[in-house]
């Protein structure tokens, strides 16, 4: 039952559910109405978004139906990333995403061009993927023995929905970023300015605290996989 709940929290509303529903607020705030650039404060727009998703049941069932979807599909964005950036060296020589150069960067430098490398990383992926073998992850579960899966087991709890809350966020408050930048060009403000300094941070906040928390985890599996290999005579 604890399991069931741990996963049902952090595993589905915490890293799918979650960044969907800041994705399709954030469409919301720019597309109802006037647009983003007319609400002169926060609690307007949330009154606006409470009366366009929450005015009815089916309002939101709806809600939270478009949210499971924007956060499954930006599941699926991550992970062809990750696999991308993994085989970027050919699927038949897989490099840890850890290892590509600016992730060799100081920690600020990152931070500060976190949302550049997001977007250099889709654009890599859309012009330089060629076929689906180079989309697919080496997953380390198949090289593992048996006795060494309830290890494996703690790593995946311990580290992987945490790491793809923040990486799924990362995502969100990078669409959010785009959306803010295009009501700031619509009709710059101060108030407008702040918000997109503010998705800008955060978006690298959660892009970093992601690869850390998945970076951790791939590390510490490829150990236990490098421990699973057969010894001198087989064993």
């Amino acid at each position: 039952m604890k399991d069931l709940v741990s996963k049902v929290t952090f595993g589905f509303l915490m890293a799918q559910m979650l960044p969907g529903a800041v994705v399709v607020i954030a469409f919301t705030c720019m597309t109802v109405g006037n647009g983003l650039e007319s609400y002169p404060c926060i609690k307007q727009m949330l009154d606006n978004i409470e009366t366009f998703w929450f005015r009815s049941t089916f309002a939101i069932f709806a809600f939270l139906f478009v949210s499971v979807a924007v956060g499954m599909l930006i599941h699926g964005l991550n992970w062809t990333v990750l696999a991308c950036i993994e085989n970027r060296g050919g699927v038949k020589d897989p490099k840890a995403v850890r290892d590509t150069k600016y992730h060799k960067w100081s920690f600020w430098r990152q931070l500060l061009l976190s949302p550049c490398i997001m977007a250099y990383e889709i654009l890599v992926l859309v012009v330089t993927a060629k076929n689906i073998e180079q989309l697919t992850m080496d997953e380390n579960i198949s090289w593992i023995k048996s006795e060494h899966i309830q290890q494996f087991q703690f790593l995946e709890d311990f580290y992987l929905h945490f790491g793809q809350f923040y990486a799924h966020m990362a995502y969100a408050l990078l669409t959010t970023l785009i959306l803010a930048i295009v009501c700031c060009f619509r009709k710059p403000s101060f108030g407008l300015f702040a918000l997109v300094l503010g998705f800008y941070l955060l978006s690298g906040v959660f892009f970093l605290l992601g690869r850390i928390q998945l970076s951790s985890l791939f590390k510490a599996e490829t150990t236990l996989r490098e421990q699973s290999k057969p010894t001198v005579g087989g064993r």
